[in-house]
């Protein structure tokens, strides 16, 4: 294939140079002092799984190393820099707000930007939510959505699905069940979840729906087995789901999962928690995920983007019924919804809903769909690729009849991509593509030109040492 043209700059620090720029393989000489330096005096699992290279400066969708290397930025921070990094509408707020307020713990003394912000976020939310609570993050929100729903119900049990993402505390990890390796040694130590799979269209392990079931095959196992055999209805207080899997792969469940599970929560009073810590603000093309499919969830978690990626922040949002019938729950950390970073996600979602933000997605998810999954068309080990929005999943297979996972390839195509200037995460199950959500169309298809020519390499090495 032809190389892969850059991407010329013309405003910004970066101006007058072409993006990616490689100039010296990752890391360069000064990146790997620094990280060599990292490694002598942190945490090993930190150390031993950063990026090969040190940041120095980071503007829009652009990320240079120390080394002046200048990559794509299709991270975006694990979702949690929406809009690009450095935009002055975003820091501005809150520079002023630290300014003027300093910090505060909100629980004692809140800023007079807390209810505007709780207001917002009800104003753009599923209609059926009417109260907020405050969080520091995306994990804590989910943290504190499981105490909500056992104390809301009085029951002690949480239904969690294989392949979800909630985070990486004891709680989280064990909810989530993304991968072993993350609840590893946690899971035994916090009981009160169950585990069924997520309704995976492309790995789903059930055969069709039964005849006068849910509808669902997903759902007809909870009902027909997990609720016969193993657990009483009565014992579960909700439901914890993302809409769309976000680390997990970008998995979209059908439409007949939805109207099963909901129908199936009504029946038994469970309460549907949606985390919309990844898929919301507008990662999807809809300021939330639900709005695919017109849910009514009785809590919902928010966080990473939130923020604007200019402070840490996160809430959670419920009906009454959930979140509005008692006050004995002691919520949220010191550090939650600082005066500083409610400015930034006022800032932010005046930014999200300015005209023309969430069309953008959208197109990017269609140019997506057509620029990688003509790649599929090409390559043989490329099993699926997959688009929410600014969600892009590229699966990577030994075949595609067996679909048995390549994780080696998919490690392989990570490094190749990183070494041609494409910054992007690879996740326990795909190769995840998270551009900013105004990412020019122009800036996908280099970066789709880069995926294919990483593949090209990836492959012909493959194929060679199973020659030898």
């Amino acid at each position: 294939m032809a190389a892969v043209t850059g991407w010329r700059l013309e405003t910004g620090p970066f101006a007058g140079r072409s993006v990616p720029d490689v100039r010296h393989t990752p890391p360069g000489p000064r990146s790997a002092e620094l990280l060599e330096r990292q490694r002598a005096v942190m945490y090993p699992g930190f150390a031993d799984h950063v990026a090969p290279f040190v940041m120095s400066r980071k503007h829009g969708w652009v990320v240079e190393d120390l080394d002046e290397n200048l990559y794509l930025d299709m991270a975006s921070a694990s979702a949690s820099v929406p809009l690009g990094a450095g935009r002055e509408e975003t820091l501005e707020p809150a520079i002023a707000a630290l300014r003027r307020y300093g910090n505060e713990d909100t629980h004692a003394i809140p800023s007079e930007l807390v209810a505007p912000l709780a207001e917002r976020l009800l104003d753009c939310a599923p209609p059926n939510l009417s109260r907020v609570d405050i969080a520091l993050n995306g994990t804590e929100a989910v943290e504190t959505a499981v105490r909500v729903m056992r104390r809301a119900t009085g029951r002690p049990l949480i239904l969690g699905f294989l392949g979800g993402y909630h985070g990486e505390t004891t709680t989280t990890a064990t909810l989530g069940a993304e991968a072993a390796e993350i609840g590893h040694g946690a899971r035994h130590l916090s009981p009160g979840f169950v585990h069924v799979p997520f309704p995976n269209p492309y790995r789903t392990p059930f055969a069709p729906p039964r005849v006068g079931g849910t509808g669902n095959a997903t759902v007809d196992f909870i009902a027909d087995h997990l609720l016969f055999h193993a657990i009483d209805p009565s014992d579960v207080a909700g439901v914890m789901i993302e809409p769309v899997l976000g680390s997990g792969g970008v998995i979209a469940p059908p439409d007949t999962f939805w109207r099963a599970l909901t129908d199936l929560c009504r029946r038994y009073g469970w309460l549907l928690c949606l985390d919309e810590v990844k898929t919301g603000l507008g990662r999807t093309g809809t300021m939330f995920a639900a709005e695919r499919w017109d849910l009514r969830p009785d809590l919902m978690c928010l966080g990473k983007g939130l923020g604007g990626g200019v402070m840490p922040i996160g809430a959670l949002l419920g009906t009454e019924e959930a979140l509005g019938g008692f006050d004995d729950l002691s919520t949220g950390s010191t550090w939650s919804w600082l005066p500083g970073a409610c400015a930034a996600a006022l800032a932010t979602l005046d930014a999200l809903q300015a005209p023309g933000v969430l069309d953008h997605v959208r197109a990017i998810e269609r140019t997506a769909l057509e620029r990688f999954g003509a790649l599929a068309g090409r390559f043989e080990n490329l099993g699926d690729v997959r688009a929410a929005g600014c969600l892009i999943a590229l699966e990577l297979v030994r075949d595609r009849t067996s679909k048995e996972r390549a994780t080696e390839l998919q490690e392989a195509l990570a490094r190749e991509c990183l070494n041609r200037g494409l910054l992007a995460d690879s996740s326990t199950t795909s190769y995840n593509i998270q551009p900013s959500l105004v990412t020019p169309l122009g800036v996908i298809e280099v970066a789709a030109q880069i995926v294919e020519s990483a593949l090209e390499t990836v492959l012909a090495g493959a194929a060679a040492r199973g020659a030898e």
